[in-house]
C-alpha cells in the first residue's frame, strides 16, 4: 500500500519539493503537511505516517521538543525521522535521538531528499495497517480505489445498520448508520476526538472527564453522551455538539492521505447510540458539513488548487449543487462558476478572500461537483 510521510515544517516549500521527489521516484506516496508542532502530533494521532521531515525549528516548539515527545510515545519511538537543520546545527543532534534516521542540511535539494527516501523506502513496504475481519463485512476497499463519497453512497443507498471504520493510526474513524441514516462518527482515540473542545468542557468536573475519557478509549462512546448520561453535562444541545465533532472528525479524513475501510453489519447499533436519533440528511449534505471543519493549513500542496485555474462544473455537477444546502459564500461562488473564469477571478468578482474561495473548491471537488482545470490544461497545439 501507500507509503506516507508527514513534513512538519512552516516552509511550504519543503512539503511540495518532497511532493515532487515521491511523484516522480515513489508514485502513489502521500505527502500531509503541519507548520506548526502541535499540528503535527494531531497529523500523527489521525495518519500514523510511515517517515517524518521535521524542520529544527518551529513557530511553536523547538524540534527537541518534538523528538522527545516522539521517543517518549510507544507508538511512535520507532519511526523514522528526517531532520532539517541549518548547516551549523548539524553535529548536535547526530546519535542523540534513535528516531533521527538522518540530519539534512537546509536548503535541501531533490536529489539529497531523493537519495535519503530511497534508502528508507525502497526495501520496506507500505506500513499500513490491515483491518481485522470481524465478520458481518458487507464491503470493504481502499480510498485510492473508491472515494469516501462512494462509500458512503454505498451504504446509505442499501440502508445498512452497522459501522463504516476507516483506518487511521491505532485507532479507526467509526461512522455509525442506522437503516442507511448517519447516527454520527467516532473513535477510541480520545485526544482526537475531543481537538478543540476545552471550552465546551470547561465547568465539567475533571474527574468526571477523565472517566468518560477512559471509557471512550475502552467502547468509542462520544465523550460528551457518556457525560449527559451522569448528568455531568447538562448541555441542551448534546446531541448536536456530538454530531457537529463526529462530522469534524469525518472531515479530517479528507486531509489524511489514503486509507483502508470496511462496513460491518450489525443486527443493532452500540447501546450508547440507540436513543440518538440519526440524520435526515443525505450522503452530500453530511459530508459537505464535515468538509466545513477543515481548515486551508491543513491542506496538503496538492489540494491547494492554482488560483488561475478554471472550475467548471461536471456532467451531474449542477444537478447536484442544487440540492445542496450551502451558505452564503458557496452559494455565491457556485453562482459564478462559468468554465471560463479562473478561481482568482472569481474570488475577487464575489468579494472573498483567496484562502476561502480555494477551500469552496477542495469541497466542491471532494463532491464530485465540479473538475478543476490547472493552467495550460486545456490548450492545444496549433491546428488541433
Amino acid at each position: 500500500m501507500a507509503h506516507k510521510i508527514l513534513v512538519i515544517d512552516d516552509a511550504p516549500a519543503t512539503a511540495r519539493i518532497t511532493e515532487a521527489v515521491l511523484q516522480q521516484h515513489f508514485p502513489g506516496c502521500d505527502v500531509l503537511s503541519a507548520s506548526r508542532g502541535i499540528e503535527g502530533f494531531e497529523r500523527l494521532h489521525m495518519a500514523t505516517p510511515d517517515l517524518v521531515l521535521l524542520n529544527d525549528k518551529l513557530p511553536d516548539m523547538e524540534a527537541e521538543a518534538v523528538l522527545a515527545r516522539l521517543q517518549s510515545d510507544p507508538a511512535n519511538s520507532q519511526l523514522p525521522v528526517f531532520l532539517l537543520v541549518d548547516p551549523a546545527n548539524g553535529a548536535e543532534f547526530n546519535g542523540r535521538y534513535p528516531g533521527v534516521t538522518r540530519v539534512l542540511t537546509k536548503p535541501v535539494s531533490q536529489e539529497t531528499l531523493r537519495a535519503a527516501l530511497t534508502e528508507i523506502l525502497s526495501g520496506k513496504p507500505g506500513a499500513r495497517r490491515v483491518l481485522p475481519s470481524r465478520g458481518g463485512i458487507v464491503f470493504s476497499g481502499h480510498t485510492g480505489f473508491i472515494s469516501l463519497r462512494q462509500a458512503l453512497h454505498m451504504a446509505q443507498s442499501d440502508r445498512l445498520t452497522g459501522v463504516l471504520r476507516f483506518q487511521l493510526g491505532r485507532h479507526p474513524i467509526e461512522l455509525w448508520m442506522n437503516g442507511g441514516r448517519f447516527v454520527f462518527a467516532t473513535t477510541k482515540n480520545a485526544q482526537l476526538y475531543c481537538g478543540g473542545s476545552p471550552v465546551i468542557l470547561s465547568a465539567t468536573n475533571l474527574g468526571l472527564i477523565l472517566e468518560a475519557q477512559i471509557n471512550q478509549q475502552v467502547t468509542g462512546c462520544p465523550i460528551f453522551l457518556y457525560l449527559s448520561a451522569r448528568n455531568g453535562f447538562p448541555h441542551e444541545d448534546v446531541m448536536q455538539i456530538v454530531r457537529d465533532h463526529g462530522q469534524r472528525l469525518f472531515g479530517q479524513l479528507y486531509t489524511a492521505g489514503r486509507t483502508a475501510f470496511e462496513f460491518e453489519e450489525t443486527e443493532r447499533i452500540p447501546d450508547f447510540a440507540k436513543n440518538f436519533q440519526p440524520s435526515a440528511e443525505d450522503v452530500d449534505n453530511w459530508i459537505l458539513a464535515g468538509l466545513r471543519h477543515v481548515r486551508f493549513e491543513q491542506l496538503s500542496p496538492a489540494q491547494r488548487p492554482d488560483p488561475n485555474g478554471d472550475p467548471a462544473y461536471t456532467r451531474k455537477g449542477y444537478d447536484l449543487i442544487q440540492r445542496l444546502k450551502l451558505n452564503d459564500v458557496e452559494a455565491r461562488f457556485a453562482s459564478a462558476i462559468s468554465g471560463t473564469e479562473t478561481l482568482q477571478a472569481i474570488a475577487q468578482k464575489i468579494g472573498v478572500p483567496l484562502n476561502d474561495a480555494l477551500l469552496i473548491v477542495f469541497r466542491f471537488l471532494a463532491l464530485e461537483i465540479i473538475d478543476f482545470w490547472n493552467p495550460g490544461v486545456l490548450a492545444l497545439p496549433p491546428g488541433q
